[in-house]
């Protein structure tokens, strides 16, 4: 069965988002307050790192569903969608090839693209939160300064690209509900609520190296060397 792209999951849970606000709004509902606390639990289980916060607001929020009708009709008509597939499709295994570099998985604008080539005059740490949009950060033009550089990059939906080059050893943390790890041209790696760290490079012997933190709800990275 062919795995839904980032993109494809994050359009489906805006959809499910705006049954949910149709049905309360116009048909009323009591579930509102089950579905609010569950949102809550998920907000704070991705900040702190807290699997028992994600599950017990999915928990809620499956509470919630059960009484929409609309959401029943929808995810009967997912399962059957998805086992229709299943019988039909080989089912394609993915397996992510490290190439002796080390993965490890451990459990501003707001909207729009941002396209940032650096300058080899201009380097300071970057802090950047976006809400909706794609992110792409281009370094092979500029000069790191001696030391420890960070990049540091919050948003909820969009993905993120970072082009650095071949000499600087990095250590790449990232953390995602739902998204896509696509690290120096290795096989993607699917993340659900856990977070990747993958390092490059002998940070110890180099005088400059770089430490990335991504932090996203629905959302890709992808590094690349140039």
């Amino acid at each position: 069965m062919n795995r839904f792209s980032t993109n494809q999951l994050t359009f489906m849970a805006i959809a499910v988002l705006l049954i949910v606000f149709v049905e309360l709004t116009i048909f009323g509902n009591d579930s509102t307050f089950l579905i609010i606390i569950g949102a809550i639990l998920l907000y704070y289980s991705f900040s702190k790192s807290k699997k028992y916060l994600f599950w017990s607001g999915c928990f809620l929020i499956f509470l919630a569903i059960l009484s929409l009708w609309s959401l029943r009709l929808l995810i009967v008509g997912v399962l059957i969608y998805i086992l229709y597939k299943h019988m039909t499709k080989e089912q394609k295994i993915v397996t992510f090839n490290t190439q002796e570099l080390q993965a490890k998985i451990d459990n501003n604008h707001l909207i729009g693209n941002t396209s940032c080539p650096l300058d080899s005059y201009k380097w300071e740490d970057i802090q950047m939160q976006k809400f909706i949009g794609d992110v792409s950060l281009d370094l092979t033009d500029t000069i790191l300064p001696a030391g420890t550089s960070v990049i540091t990059i919050r948003q909820s939906i969009g993905k993120v690209t970072i082009v650095l080059p071949y000499e600087i050893p990095f250590r790449l943390q990232y953390s995602t509900i739902l998204g896509e790890a696509k690290v120096l041209g290795n096989n993607p790696k699917r993340l659900i609520n856990e977070k990747l760290i993958f390092e490059d490079g002998d940070a110890l012997e180099a005088k400059r190296k770089l430490v990335i933190h991504v932090a996203t709800w629905l959302g890709d990275v992808e590094v690349i060397r140039k």
